[in-house]
């Protein structure tokens, strides 16, 4: 018997098999940082209210984008990084040749705009019950029971006020108008994602210094040409080689004019300072793209006249900086447009036709020597006098900070 029960042991033996583990269910993927804090493409007629959300969206951030660099352009010192921020685009339309790269701060504009907005909501009654409260101290005293019951109402207010614009910066700076992110595992996700990326976008250091090249650059390849453009137009010079030296300066300024706005992006996307010297690439991207050349130049020359107009009369610093949102808008489609043409040029191997380019090139001469001609004239209907060419704002700065000091208050 025990035979038996050993032999059908041995025979059928019994293991353990452990169920198979479920599979580990994949999360989905983070969205892009363009479509999750930005406007990303557009969503298409499909889906409507999106597409409005998109509409709104882009136009407000465009706003918002120019507001801010305004802002930053009309602190002293920071225009370098105005600078910046308007090179950093060229570079992205450089490389990849899409026009919708060159707006990065797009996807962070329309929130910090959305926060100042609502914030402002808020502190404006706030300004207008803090005025009402002085008033009342003034005509019936700080220590009447009505104007303590007042200040007590007011520090209330903005305590709560102050609490408010906490959490407005905490939810719309970390989701917009995405709200409920808050409360999906994937929002949080993505909420993360946004907050380790964004140091990625802003980056003032990196930015500072770019501009900082740029403008050194720029004024390596001006000093010259404005100092002799200026020889003529400074008081007392009127002797006749003060006027060749101005002649000379025309000359000279019309190859810098031709080369400067393509070798400024030619030196962000290279990295390297020495790049604003590469004369050789500023004259494959004409000898490539001809056309596409002389029209983004053109019209980054002809967006940068209005900017001189305020020079013809000085106007106080207050105005100025009402104005500093208008050299936004001037000069920076017309960056982006720049940097376009720069890809045109680098991505084509073959020249234009021989004619065609050479054509353009002709054509060029007299636009450009007019340029030069205009700013040699500015010394003459200006109130800055000689430094009004010197200030030239389609290479070094959005704003025309050498006049402040001598505006009138």
């Amino acid at each position: 018997m025990n035979q038996l029960i050993t032999t059908l042991q041995e025979s059928t033996p019994f293991e353990y098999i452990p169920a198979p583990a479920p599979e580990p269910r994949p999360s989905p993927p983070i969205q892009p940082i363009e479509d999750r804090i930005g406007p990303g493409r557009f969503p298409g007629l499909r889906k409507p209210f999106r597409s409005l959300l998109w509409c709104i969206h882009v136009p407000f951030g465009t706003l918002c984008l120019v507001l801010i660099l305004a802002l930053l352009a009309a602190i002293p010192g920071l225009n370098i990084l105005t600078l910046g921020y308007l090179i950093e685009p060229q570079k992205r339309v450089a490389v990849g040749g899409r026009l919708r790269d060159g707006f990065p701060l797009l996807i962070l504009a329309p929130r910090l705009g959305l926060i100042c907005l609502l914030a402002l909501i808020v502190v404006i009654p706030l300004r207008i019950a803090a005025m009402h409260v002085s008033d009342a101290a003034v005509i019936l005293g700080e220590s009447h029971a009505q104007v303590l019951r007042m200040q007590t109402y007011l520090r209330i207010g903005q305590t709560a006020g102050a609490v408010f614009i906490l959490l407005l910066i905490t939810v719309v700076g970390m989701c917009g108008y995405r709200f409920w992110w808050i409360f999906t595992s994937d929002g949080r996700r993505n909420i993360i994602a946004s907050v380790e990326q964004i140091p990625r976008v802003v980056r003032p250091l990196h930015h500072f210094w770019i501009g900082l090249k740029a403008f050194f650059g720029a004024v390596c390849w001006l000093l010259i040409p404005t100092g002799l453009l200026v020889a003529y137009s400074a008081p007392g010079r009127t002797n006749p080689v003060f006027g060749l030296l101005s002649f000379l300066g025309i000359l000279l300024l019309i190859p810098v004019t031709a080369w400067l706005p393509l070798l400024q992006v030619h030196q962000a996307v290279t990295g390297k300072f020495r790049s604003i010297f590469s004369v050789s690439a500023a004259r494959q991207i004409i000898r490539n793209a001809p056309l596409s050349w002389m029209l983004t130049t053109v019209l980054m020359y002809a967006m940068t006249f209005p900017l001189y107009l305020t020079k013809i009369k000085l106007l106080p610093a207050d105005a100025m900086l009402v104005l500093t949102p208008f050299f936004i808008l001037l000069t920076y489609p017309a960056r982006i447009l720049v940097a376009w043409a720069y890809h045109r040029g680098m991505s084509r191997e073959r020249a234009a036709w021989f004619p065609f380019r050479w054509g353009i090139k002709l054509m060029m001469v007299p636009l450009l020597a007019g340029y030069a001609g205009f700013l040699f004239l500015t010394p003459f209907v200006s109130e800055l006098g000689k430094g009004a060419p010197l200030e030239n704002q389609a290479f070094l700065s959005p704003v025309p900070y050498a006049q402040w000091g001598q505006t009138r208050n």
